[in-house]
């Protein structure tokens, strides 16, 4: 029994040499634990390398169909995208005609979903508002429709009771909008001056370095607030930023003020918007 047992012992050793050498299924697993779960394995990794690419290399550097892919990426959450964007490249023919087409010849590709179809429109749109040919494309707001639309259009769903100051060049076409530092001021008179000669010389410090050579004010009035009560509480800061302007060849168009769908010039007789 004793040679039995040591024979036996004597045949273990080379299975335990195996063993290190990987070779048995005991040894794989030991190995195993200790090495980490690809990242990059699946459709999360590949997104994250094709971000990374964007991040180091840019946009150009991709293929149409690679940034299809990613803008797919929105509307497709958890699932490989390149497969769908090769197809619509191969529909349509170009990037172009694919977020131009329209949402029912979209849906007619395996794999767009109306949340894609609307994503690639919703692209298209964009594209239309960037200036062609490298062209700089600025606003014109040189008359009263003009700044009456874009109020209308670009300041509806900001928040009331604040003034923007809309900075314009030569040709009267919007360079910035940017909100008016706070200027209302409770306290002593002479507090409240020092408060208006601060707000305007932040104006006029934004103009000279935007180089504009205009600017018109706009009062958005809170809803407690009449628009004859806003133009008096704004009055003196308007006055000050009318005295201050010329000295550094900046000309103040007026000061308006909107609100429920009606409006009041600082220079001008009311009038209602059309």
């Amino acid at each position: 029994m004793e040679r039995q047992s040591a024979g036996q012992k004597r045949q273990k050793k080379p299975e335990h040499s195996v063993a290190k050498a990987g070779t048995t299924q005991g040894c794989q697993s030991a190995p195993q634990a200790s090495i980490p779960a690809f990242e990059s394995t699946g459709p999360t990794g590949h997104r994250k390398r094709m971000r990374q690419r964007v991040m180091a290399q840019g946009a150009a550097a991709l293929a149409d169909y690679e940034l299809l892919e990613m803008l797919l990426y929105v509307g497709v959450p958890r699932k490989d995208t390149k497969p769908l964007a090769k197809s619509l490249i191969n529909a349509f023919g170009s990037f172009q005609a694919v977020i131009e087409a329209k949402e029912e010849d979209l849906r007619q590709i395996g794999g767009v979903t109306r949340a894609s179809a609307a994503l690639l429109q919703n692209v298209a749109r964009v594209a239309d508002r960037l200036p062609e040919n490298g062209a700089e494309s600025r606003r014109f707001l040189g008359n009263w429709d003009s700044i009456l639309e874009y109020a209308d259009v670009y300041l509806a769903h900001t928040p009331k009771g604040q003034v923007r100051a809309l900075f314009l060049d030569s040709r009267n076409q919007l360079i910035a909008d940017e909100t008016v530092p706070a200027f209302l001021h409770e306290d002593s008179s002479h507090e409240a001056m020092a408060c208006i000669r601060h707000a305007v010389a932040q104006v006029l410090q934004r103009a000279l370095a935007l180089h504009a050579c205009a600017l018109v004010t706009v009062d958005l009035v809170a809803e407690d607030q009449t628009l004859d009560e806003s133009l008096a509480q704004n009055a003196p800061f308007v006055r000050e930023l009318q005295r201050s302007a010329p000295l550094l060849a900046v000309e103040v168009h007026d000061h308006i003020a909107i609100g429920r769908g009606e409006w009041r010039s600082f220079n001008h007789s009311a009038g209602s918007k059309s």
